[in-house]
């Protein structure tokens, strides 16, 4: 039986890779509780910060339960929760985004829609709802498909069996990771119409290089993840 195991290189190099990221997100975690009443804090989002910051942290600490021979827990884990955190954070993302442009644009032209958005928390309403569409998503692929691991041939050697969750699951991941990525898309376009803001005001610049970033790589990993089969695809899920 073959699976991802701690001493393979790979797995070394997305566990630094892990690790970096949750202690850079952590530090930015940090900076801003301690900073939560400034204005710098609260122009970059105030507490929809610590929504989006969160998620990344427990995403990062779910990297070990892709290591070792799956289990029923390990693999509901992969399928459910991993998910999860990244479509509110994307959502957060995304309606940081729209805040952009409906600020400079959205507030002069329609006042009576921008009062409504910020007096019913708009922002976090469409967070929630994102969230627990999601939760619908995951909990319908996970009436379609088990959580129990299975094993399957290596197509390069007949005498090893890769051990790893229910392959069926990753056509459901490729189903599930489709909302994040419609939320990118979404993300990009309202910071894409941003770019005409002033110069000094630059987070609509780094939300398009962020969006533009990760729906090249999520296409680019679905698209590797449907056609390879191997031990190391579970890096990739």
């Amino acid at each position: 039986l073959a699976f991802l195991e701690w001493h393979e290189a790979p797995t070394v190099a997305v566990a630094m890779l892990a690790a970096l990221g949750f202690l850079s997100t952590l530090a930015i975690l940090i900076i801003f509780w301690k900073h939560s009443q400034t204005p710098v804090v609260r122009s970059a989002g105030g507490p929809m910060c610590f929504l989006m910051l969160v998620p990344l942290l427990v995403a990062y600490m779910m990297v070990p339960v892709y290591v070792g021979p799956p289990t029923v827990s390990t693999c509901l884990c992969r399928q459910a929760f991993f998910t999860l955190c990244f479509t509110v954070c994307i959502s957060c993302i995304t309606v940081r985004s729209f805040q952009i442009v409906c600020v400079f644009k959205m507030a002069n032209h329609l006042p009576r829609a921008y009062g409504y958005w910020a007096r019913y928390h708009g922002p976090y309403v469409f967070v929630a709802f994102m969230t627990m569409l999601k939760v619908f998503i995951v909990v319908g692929s996970l009436l379609i498909t088990t959580t129990i691991p299975t094993a399957h041939t290596d197509p390069s050697d007949p005498e090893i069996m890769i051990l790893s969750c229910n392959p069926s699951y990753r056509k459901v991941l490729l189903v599930t990771t489709s909302l994040d990525l419609l939320l990118s898309v979404g993300g990009f376009s309202f910071a894409y119409m941003g770019k005409e803001l002033p110069t000094n005001y630059n987070e609509a610049k780094f939300i398009t290089f962020c969006m533009t970033f990760y729906f090249t790589s999520s296409v680019s990993l679905c698209t590797f993840m449907s056609v390879y089969t191997g031990v190391l695809v579970t890096i990739l899920d």
